[in-house]
């Protein structure tokens, strides 16, 4: 109790909440971005390479065709010396970095290091527009997609109380000055409600029928009012960006298992089809976990299913896995550098942000219905029943809360520990700082006050236990630098030979 009365005594107006949750998920994205663009780069440095070839096969033919053969061979030699200038570059930065022995040495290996990560361009340049792509599919499908998995209806002219929600959200939106999202309902008995669609002004709102009995008409209107301020906040529009991120980590891994899992050529079709908009928006969840099964971590039990086949019949097996096996080592290097980076970098900046979101939702909520206790109410009612409604499991960034247990949607399919949704404890430790009368304090202040309540002696003892941790992560965090320094090295390296003498006259 003395915690909860500790940080109800921090009073908070919901602007002040709503600046802070602002400023800080500015902070979180731009290092979401920084996070992303590391390990993007790293898993296309091998595409770089593939993707001159490509365009040196297409130079060839149209050379052999008769199409301008004098234009198309001055092409393709500036073309191979271009990357002859990159590979010089790159032998050159790994000699200068192997033989530094002071800062000013390692300083001279920057220069060169920018020259070649030229050869970093082509992928990078065909991931942005890959993921473009995606992020549009995402946007246009997300109403549908999220209909389909919750086998969403409209709401019953005849029911008074589906009726009278349809006017709840249309008031919520007029305060909010947006327009009247579309409200479907779900046959569930879980309490629970999410929001989609491409923006603000195209939004679907999906309120389970177990939320409708449940809570009473403000508490619903509180809950609504939540929906609505994530949806004018950005939230859809962030969620798509996400969902195409990690589809696009999907599609290039599964560029890797191509020669060892079927259902990789299955998900790249479904990419295809997606981009050129021959997808329905329904079948969007199977483009996702199409994607997503080569970022698994069970990923790689094909190419362990090949290699047990070689050991079966050792001539068919030599035959198999000689030409597969760097093809092989560079995918298991690159899907663990993958996990390693999802399982401790990644992913816990990636929850940071979204759960700062959704303070900030919960912040704007307050604003709208200026009775922060009614938000505390409906959440200690769903927080009660705990539970996604089935098919809700690929749509946790979409509803009002998803429970610390449910991983079977984005998070899984991503390798992803930390949860996406901040404990019904903390979001009601932060309602009360606005004003609203709850006993809960947050889980992180009832850890602080359990440790404040310690003698000095046990204090001391936790300090001397957890002073050894800290090296410990310096050191993993080191280890990850280089593990991705070395797959981007080797991967654009070994790409880039191959292109090389492809490109040789």
């Amino acid at each position: 109790m003395a915690a909860s009365t500790a940080i109800q005594g921090q009073r908070s107006s919901f602007f002040d909440e709503q600046t802070r949750r602002r400023r800080t998920a500015r902070r979180l994205g731009l290092i979401c971005l920084a996070f992303s663009a590391a390990i993007g780069a790293v898993i296309s440095a091998v595409f770089g390479p593939a993707l001159l070839v490509l365009l040196a096969t297409i130079l060839r033919l149209l050379a052999a065709a008769g199409i301008a053969p004098r234009a198309m061979e001055a092409a393709r030699h500036a073309l191979a010396a271009w990357v002859r200038e990159g590979l010089q570059a790159l032998s050159r930065t790994v000699d200068l970095a192997s033989a530094a022995n002071r800062v000013a040495d390692a300083l001279a290996a920057l220069p060169p290091l920018a020259r070649a990560s030229q050869l970093l361009l082509p992928a990078m340049a065909g991931a942005v527009l890959l993921w473009t792509g995606l992020a549009r599919f995402h946007r246009r499908s997300a109403a549908a997609g999220a209909t389909a998995c919750l086998g969403a209806r409209e709401p019953r002219p005849g029911d008074f109380e589906e009726m009278q929600l349809v006017n709840t959200v249309a008031e919520i939106a007029l305060a909010a000055g947006l327009p009247a999202p579309h409200v479907l309902l779900v046959d569930s008995p879980h309490l629970n409600a999410a929001i989609a669609g491409p923006s603000h002004a195209q939004t679907t709102v999906l309120v389970t029928r177990g939320l409708l009995d449940g809570l009473d008409r403000a508490e619903t209107q509180a809950v609504m009012a939540h929906l609505v301020a994530s949806a004018g906040n950005g939230d859809l529009q962030l969620a798509a960006a996400l969902q195409a991120w990690f589809g696009t980590l999907g599609a290039l891994l599964s560029v890797y298992d191509l020669p060892f899992r079927r259902g990789a050529w299955t998900a790249l079709r479904d990419l295809a089809r997606a981009l050129l908009g021959w997808m329905p928006g329904a079948q969007s969840d199977t483009v996702n976990a199409g994607l997503m099964a080569s970022v698994a971590p069970g990923s790689s039990e094909a190419m362990l299913r090949v290699m047990s086949l070689a050991e079966r019949w050792p001539p068919l097996g030599a035959l198999l896995i000689l030409p597969l096996a760097p093809w092989m080592l560079l995918t298991m290097f690159q899907k663990f550098v993958v996990q390693l980076w999802m399982l401790f970098v990644f992913g816990w900046s990636l929850g940071l942000l979204w759960r700062t979101r959704r303070y900030l939702a919960d912040a704007v909520a307050v604003q709208l219905m200026r009775d922060p206790e009614t938000l505390a109410s409906a959440l200690r009612r769903i927080d009660g029943e705990n539970a996604l409604p089935p098919g809700g499991d690929a749509l946790e960034l979409a509803f009002i809360h998803t429970p610390a247990g449910a991983m079977k949607g984005l998070r899984e399919r991503a390798s992803v520990v930390t949860s996406f949704t901040p404990a019904i404890a903390d979001r009601l430790a932060r309602l009360g700082a606005m004003g609203a009368h709850t006993s809960m304090a947050s889980s992180l202040t009832r850890k602080l006050a359990g440790l404040r309540a310690l003698s000095w002696q046990r204090q001391l003892l936790v300090a001397c236990l957890m002073a050894p941790l800290l090296p410990l992560f310096g050191m993993l965090a080191v280890l990850l630098a280089w593990l991705l320094a070395l797959a981007t090295v080797v991967s654009v390296a070994g790409g880039a030979m191959i292109a090389s003498a492809v490109l040789r006259p």
